[in-house]
Order: C-alpha cells, then sequence, then structure tokens
C-alpha cells in the first residue's frame, strides 16, 4: 500500500513542477505573437535558438502531467522513473546548451554575459525576473527528481483501501486546484503584461510632437495609452506624464511665474522617466 501512496505523492510534486514552469511560459503568452516576434529579421540570429528554448519549456510542462497521469497506473517504477528525471535533465542544462552557439557569435564576451543577455530576449529583462527564472527551473528541477526518487525506492504499485483511495482522490483533486489557480493567476498577469506591453510600443513609436498644434493630440494619445494598459503603475505613470504635461503646456503659454513653470517642468520629466523606466521592460518584442 505504501508503494501506491508514494506514485500518488510523487505524481502531486510533477503537477507542481509543471505549475511552476508555466510561470516561466507565461512571459511569452500570447504564444503566436511571441512566436510571431522572434520570427521577424530582428531576432534572425536566434531564432532558432529562441524557439528551442520555448519549446523545451512547453513540452517539459505538457510531458509532466501525462507523466503524472501514468504515476497513478502500475506500469514499472523504473519507466516512471526515467520519465521524471530524463525531462529535468534536459531542463536543467537545455538553457545552457541552448545559449552557446549564440555565445559563439560574440567571442569577446564573457559566456555568462551572453546568457543573460539571451534571457533578456526571452522577455526576462530585469535582473530579478532573470533570477527567478532560474530559481524556478531549478525547483521544478528538483521537484522532478524528488517524484523519480520517490517511485525508485518502492516496488510495483500495490492496492490500496477505498477509503484511502477517496482520500487520495480529494487530495488530488486539491492538488490540481491549486495548480489551476497557480496557472490562471499566471494567464491574468501575463494579460497584463501583453496589454502594458503594447501600450508601450504604442509609445515608443509615437513621434513626439514638433509644433505647438501637435502637443494635444500627443498629450491624448499619452493619456489612452495609460488607459489601455494592463497594470495600474503603468497607467497611473502615463496618465500623470500626460496631466502633468498638459499643465506645463498651458501654463506655459499663460503665465509668466518662473518658480511654477520650473517645478511643472521638473514634474514632466519626472514623470516621462518614470514611464521610460517602466517601458525598458518591455525592450524586447
Amino acid at each position: 500500500m505504501l508503494s501506491r501512496l508514494r506514485h500518488f505523492r510523487a505524481a502531486y510534486l510533477l503537477v507542481g513542477s509543471s505549475a511552476l514552469v508555466f510561470w516561466v511560459i507565461s512571459f511569452w503568452l500570447p504564444l503566436p505573437e511571441y512566436l510571431a516576434a522572434i520570427s521577424s529579421e530582428k531576432y534572425a540570429n536566434y531564432e532558432i535558438p529562441l524557439k528551442i528554448f520555448v519549446a523545451l519549456f512547453l513540452v517539459f510542462a505538457i510531458l509532466n502531467l501525462v507523466t503524472a497521469a501514468l504515476f497513478a497506473t502500475r506500469i514499472n517504477p523504473t519507466a516512471k522513473f526515467y520519465l521524471a528525471v530524463i525531462p529535468a535533465g534536459l531542463l536543467l542544462l537545455g538553457p545552457f546548451i541552448i545559449a552557446i552557439p549564440v555565445s559563439q557569435q560574440f567571442p569577446d564576451r564573457n559566456y555568462f554575459e551572453v546568457f543573460q543577455a539571451f534571457y533578456r530576449l526571452l522577455r526576462f529583462t530585469k535582473v530579478d525576473t532573470f533570477a527567478l527564472a532560474l530559481i524556478i527551473t531549478l525547483l521544478a528541477v528538483a521537484l522532478n527528481v524528488y517524484a523519480g526518487m520517490l517511485v525508485r525506492r518502492t516496488q510495483d504499485a500495490d492496492r490500496i483501501s477505498d477509503k484511502l483511495r477517496n482520500r487520495y482522490l480529494i487530495y488530488t483533486a486539491i492538488v490540481a486546484l491549486l495548480a489551476g489557480g497557480f496557472t490562471a493567476a499566471n494567464v491574468i498577469n501575463s494579460t497584463y503584461r501583453w496589454l502594458d506591453r503594447a501600450a508601450c510600443q504604442k509609445y515608443i513609436a509615437r513621434e513626439l510632437p514638433q509644433l505647438d498644434s501637435e502637443i494635444p493630440p500627443f498629450l491624448s494619445d499619452i493619456m489612452l495609452y495609460g488607459q489601455s494598459a494592463g497594470t495600474s503603475q503603468l497607467q497611473s505613470a502615463f496618465i500623470t506624464f500626460s496631466m502633468v504635461s498638459r499643465q506645463y503646456y498651458e501654463l506655459l503659454n499663460a503665465s509668466d511665474d518662473e518658480i511654477i513653470i520650473k517645478d511643472l517642468e521638473s514634474q514632466v520629466a519626472n514623470a516621462k522617466n518614470t514611464v521610460s523606466q517602466l517601458c525598458s521592460e518591455f525592450a524586447t518584442d
């Protein structure tokens, strides 16, 4: 009976591992849009490594769920062990191997510099998201290895009592609910990031006004970018930039009070800098 219970527990670990990896995958959602972006001429030198990287994580997440289902069956424990450990090894070593051809294009750069820059192309543009992506990858690998070791130490899955079976069905539902909730939260966050990215790309592509008559439409567009952004932080930054800039523009033409004008000018510069800093996260497509 203990053997079968360990197989169930190992399956839960695999589901948790897939849920963790989905956090990384969520940075590429919507996937067709990201794949189209890295297929452009801009990324021609890195297209194949990037797509292999994406495929590695997608296959790992899906294969883990399939393997978790197989862990509930009575197939050979050794086969289950390899089904858990081999994908973990590929996930651990894969990113470093995939980055090697990219690093060879920059012989004057340290490999780990190129490795981090490669992750920037995968939308992990901030130090904290880059570090978290690595940590989550290691955690997923560790969960898979631990799951494999759990079944490796057991014999063939034996029968369990109806009472325990019902209890573990409840546990399975709870694990599925938690993993589903975590995945749903990542999908929602990815939608916010997508909206932020779209707003920032419109802002970056927007030409600066050259004439006084072009300033009001420009500031109206900035306000629209803020209203269409996903996160409240970027929304507030765009809207503040638009409102303070409008006040500065109107006062510049209606007042000679240099102290107030200088203060508003400083506020405009700070607001623009805040927008630039927030949009720097979306420097890659």
